[in-house]
């Protein structure tokens, strides 16, 4: 196959040896047709000039021999061949450069030109003019001939004129359109190399934007913000792997160890039980993990991969207080529910209790003992709204933007401490978001936190 220049260069040869065509057809008839005009005026004009001089000689000699010797002896003209007729058609005087070979006019031309003052015909390869000797007597026509072949020799030499020139022309514009063709396509050629050194080490790499206000600029720029897109998307990979393995390997480091600890040697039954019991509680946290793992790998929850049923968000809400009592109570921390508002969406209730649950469970988590915890349930404007309060340790102003990152924590050691892995925030959102809905987080440093759930109801789109 022909590279994109040459089959640019072809289709731009091709286009132009049409038009080139057509406009030489279209010149080549328009010039013919102006030549025999031309001839046929300039014929008419010879006619009448010699009818006039006839007619002129005729009054003054009264002889019509006369007339006819004067005349043809001073109307002579180049390539022109002259004759007088009576008013029968008989040629009774011709030109000498007609050698007596005298031209015979058509009835029918004499008719034409005693109707019309002028008529035309074509006798052995002459166009011959016939005009009246006199328009109110019937004394006779004159008539001027003049070969065919004088327009042919123009014509014939405009031929050759486009028969040089068109291809000409042609291979001169095919050179320039082969030039402007690789000097347009010059830039995409640049960004295909770039491209093809762009890798996975190297995805910070961007292209050049030669020219931001054209079509190829546009095109670089949207090869820029997809290189952007996936830098973003590889670099977000990588950290989640490198987090999921790190969060992994600490309950597998535990695990083993404490594995190899009681095998080592022989001990009482307590202690072995007490071995169990931590192996219990890291194999329950390596479990949570992976089933957070789970849902994440599922994203992005779209619409059509969630059930959609009519849930009541009371009493999902309420349930998910109910479970969340038991967390509140081993920390002494004072739970609340206002539940009031009844509102009905659809969506998965499931996966709306995994939501309620990791906010309630991260509130009571970061808040000391003795706090308070309230969660509300309102409807406004068409949305259902879940507020999740706290007075726990808050969230510094520059953490709250990441808080929903996967694995992001806040203070990292004192959250491993506390079990969390950093991914029950960032499930949330991407429930809410699965719902067409949104999560926000207010926290006023030290003083507690605010997460704000909303979701549409009757599949209305979430507003700010």
């Amino acid at each position: 196959m022909f590279s994109v220049r040459i089959r640019l260069m072809l289709w731009y040869a091709a286009v132009l040896a049409v038009s080139l065509l057509a406009f030489a057809l279209l010149t080549y008839y328009a010039a013919a047709n102006i030549f025999y005009q031309r001839q046929d005026e300039a014929l008419r004009s010879t006619a009448e000039t010699v009818a006039s001089a006839y007619m002129q000689e005729l009054e003054e000699e009264q002889s019509i021999p006369k007339a006819n010797e004067v005349v043809l002896a001073e109307m002579v003209f180049p390539n022109r061949f002259v004759e007088v007729t009576d008013a029968g058609g008989s040629v009774v005087a011709w030109s000498t450069n007609l050698s007596g070979q005298v031209l015979t006019i058509p009835a029918d031309a004499l008719a034409q030109a005693r109707r019309q003052t002028i008529g035309f015909v074509v006798v052995n390869n002459l166009r011959v003019a016939v005009v009246p000797l006199s328009t109110n007597k019937e004394l006779g026509y004159a008539a001027v001939a003049e070969p065919l072949s004088v327009i042919e020799v123009g014509l014939q030499r405009l031929r050759r004129y486009f028969l040089t020139g068109v291809p000409l022309i042609l291979l001169l514009a095919s050179a320039g359109g082969y030039f402007l063709a690789r000097k347009s396509l010059l830039p995409i050629a640049s960004m295909n190399q770039q491209t093809q050194a762009i890798t996975a080490r190297n995805l910070s790499a961007r292209l050049d934007v030669m020219n931001e206000r054209d079509e190829l600029g546009g095109l670089a720029r949207t090869i820029n913000d997809l290189l952007a897109r996936l830098e973003r998307s590889f670099k977000e990979q990588q950290r989640f792997v490198a987090d999921a393995s790190h969060e992994l390997r600490t309950p597998l480091a535990v695990l083993r160890g404490e594995t190899e600890v009681a095998l080592s040697q022989s001990r009482s039954a307590d202690e072995y039980q007490a071995s169990l019991a931590l192996i219990k509680d890291e194999a329950e946290r390596l479990s949570h993990i992976v089933e957070d793992l789970f849902i994440l790998a599922r994203q992005p929850l779209d619409r059509p991969t969630i059930a959609q049923r009519t849930v009541r968000l009371d009493s999902v809400v309420a349930e998910c207080g109910r479970a969340a009592q038991v967390l509140a109570a081993r920390k002494s921390i004072n739970l609340t529910m206002d539940a009031q508002a009844q509102p009905a969406i659809s969506g998965d209730d499931e996966l709306l209790q995994r939501m309620i649950l990791n906010l309630l469970d991260n509130a009571v988590k970061y808040t000391p003992a003795g706090g308070e915890v309230s969660v509300e349930l309102s409807q406004r404007n068409g949305h259902a709204r879940l507020t999740v309060r706290d007075n726990g340790i808050g969230i510094p102003p520059q953490d709250q933007p990441h808080v929903f990152d996967r694995f992001y924590r806040v203070d990292k050691a004192r959250s491993r401490a506390m079990g969390g892995a950093g991914l029950g925030l960032s499930i949330a959102q991407s429930i809410a978001e699965a719902h067409g809905g949104m999560i926000t987080v207010e926290s006023n440093g030290h003083h507690g936190s605010v997460f704000t759930v909303q979701l549409p109801i009757d599949g209305r789109p979430t507003g700010v």
